[in-house]
């Protein structure tokens, strides 16, 4: 077919950039636990004024979370389990997908180690001590019974290849509500689809006005310009 003097195919530009489903969809933010963001800087600088604030004047409702006594009991910490558990490596950070729908994919950072590094993941435990998250139990639209998950909670722990391992803190308050089981058996999609089919596991945080409460996470801009 021709369109004017010019092939209907050639008549189409297709070197447009258009968006991912990811990035229509998803706003990504990242966590740097504080004891590890606040040596992140190689140069020795001190922190600009916008991190120091975010540090040391944390949005005290973020640190309110919406729980019931019962979601207390099925919380815990990374320091509750720090002696059996490998540390977050300080380029270990979380990346936080916030759905439209205010569901949060948990993922890897693109910078942490094995990402950039492009390791070869051999085991992806998400048995990390006091609780197994296998083992989550929801119900209901208030997800009753869901395992709590706090900005270090422990969600899981990756083997790679190298015997190195690192544990991957939840980086956001929220009631679990199912881990990506597909990564038991083909942990390589972590590594090949991390903000996709390689996901770690989904968080529900708790809505204050409808509002998704960030202020403990970077934002993509923030996260770039820090590092």
């Amino acid at each position: 077919m021709v369109f004017g003097d010019i092939p209907i195919e050639e008549s189409v530009v297709l070197d447009h950039n258009y968006p991912s489903v990811s990035e229509r969809y998803f706003t990504n933010y990242y966590f740097i636990p504080d004891d590890l963001s606040k040596s992140s800087s190689a140069s020795g600088c001190e922190k600009s004024e916008n991190e120091k604030d975010r540090t040391e004047n944390m949005n005290s409702q973020d640190t309110k979370e919406d729980v019931t006594p019962a979601d207390k009991e099925n919380s815990d910490t990374f320091e509750e389990d720090k002696e059996s558990l490998p540390s977050p490596d300080k380029t270990g950070h979380t990346c936080v997908m916030v759905h439209t729908n205010k569901l949060c994919l948990l993922t890897l950072s693109h910078r942490h180690p094995v990402l950039a590094e492009k390791k070869e993941i051999t085991d992806i435990n998400f048995d990390v001590g006091k609780f197994n998250r296998l083992n989550n139990q929801v119900s209901g639209k208030g997800k009753r019974g869901a395992q709590q998950m706090g900005l270090r909670s422990p969600l899981c722990i990756i083997t790679c290849s190298d015997a190195s391992q690192y544990t991957v803190l939840a980086g956001v308050n929220g009631k679990l509500v199912e881990v990506n089981e597909r990564l038991i058996s083909t942990p390589q999609l972590l590594t090949q689809k991390p903000n996709a089919e390689g996901y770690l596991a989904i968080v529900l945080p708790p809505l204050r006005n409808g509002v998704f409460g960030r202020s403990k996470l970077f934002s993509k801009e923030e996260y770039e310009a820090l590092l």
